[in-house]
C-alpha cells in the first residue's frame, strides 16, 4: 500500500486502507487510461487536420499516417512522463518543491478536461449500472458538491463520483473526506469501485473514439 499512495499507512485501520485502494484506483481512470487516450486522439486530430489542409493547399509538408501515429503516441508518452514524475516529485516540501513544481502544474493543466470527463462518465457507468445497486443521483451529487476538496483541481471528479455511487465516503486524514457514510466501507467495495472503473473506462474510449470518427467524418465531407 506505500507503494501506491502518498501517505503515511503505518497506522492504517482497514476501512483508512480500502479507502486508499479505491482512491488510488479511481484516480488513476483519469490519470493511466483517460488522459493518454484523450492526448493520443487530440494529437492524431491536430496532424490530420495538417494533413487535410496540406492536401487541399497543395503544400510540401511531408506528413504521412505513420508520423501522425508515431507523433501521437510520442504524445502519449510525453503526457505519462509528466504524470509519473507528478506522482513522484510533485510534493510541497523543501526536498521536491524545486524539481517537482513544473511537473505538476503541468500535470494539473494536462488533466483538467480528462478529470471532469472522467467524473461525468463514471456518473453514467454508475446509471448503467443503477439495477446493480449503484447510486447515479448520488454519483452526480457526490462529485458537484465533494470533488473540489481534493487538494489536486482533478483527482477529486473520478473520485467523488465513485464514491457517490457506492454510498461511501472516501477518508485521508487530515487532509480530506469525499462523499458521505451511508455504508460502511467493506472489502467487496473495492471489487465494486473495479466493476464502476472498468465501465468508466470502456465508456471513455468509445466516447474519444467516437469524437475522432466524426471529426474523420468531417474533413472527409471537407474535402470532397
Amino acid at each position: 500500500m506505500s507503494y501506491l499512495v502518498s501517505r503515511d499507512t503505518s497506522e492504517l485501520t482497514e476501512s483508512l486502507i480500502i479507502s486508499a485502494t479505491i482512491e488510488t484506483l479511481s484516480e488513476n481512470i483519469t490519470d493511466s487510461v483517460i488522459s493518454p487516450v484523450f492526448y493520443y486522439i487530440i494529437a492524431n486530430i491536430i496532424l490530420i487536420l495538417v494533413l487535410s489542409l496540406e492536401l487541399f493547399s497543395f503544400s510540401s509538408v511531408n506528413i504521412n499516417i505513420l508520423n501522425i501515429i508515431i507523433f501521437s503516441v510520442i504524445i502519449a508518452i510525453f503526457y505519462r512522463i509528466i504524470n509519473t514524475l507528478d506522482a513522484m516529485v510533485g510534493y510541497k516540501n523543501e526536498k521536491y518543491f524545486n524539481i517537482g513544481y513544473f511537473p505538476a502544474k503541468l500535470d494539473d493543466i494536462l488533466n483538467y478536461i480528462p478529470a471532469r470527463l472522467g467524473g461525468v462518465l463514471t456518473v453514467l457507468a454508475s446509471f448503467l449500472y443503477r439495477n446493480q445497486g449503484f447510486n447515479y443521483k448520488n454519483s452526480y451529487l457526490t462529485m458537484l458538491n465533494d470533488a473540489k476538496k481534493c487538494p489536486s483541481p482533478n483527482s477529486g471528479f473520478t473520485m467523488a463520483a465513485v464514491a457517490g455511487a457506492l454510498d461511501i465516503s472516501l477518508t485521508k486524514k487530515n487532509v480530506y473526506k469525499i462523499g458521505k457514510d451511508k455504508n460502511v466501507l467493506k472489502k467487496n467495495d473495492i471489487n465494486k469501485a473495479i466493476k464502476l472503473s472498468k465501465l468508466t473506462i470502456l465508456l471513455s474510449i468509445l466516447f474519444l473514439i467516437l469524437i475522432f470518427l466524426i471529426f474523420i467524418l468531417i474533413i472527409f465531407v471537407f474535402l470532397l
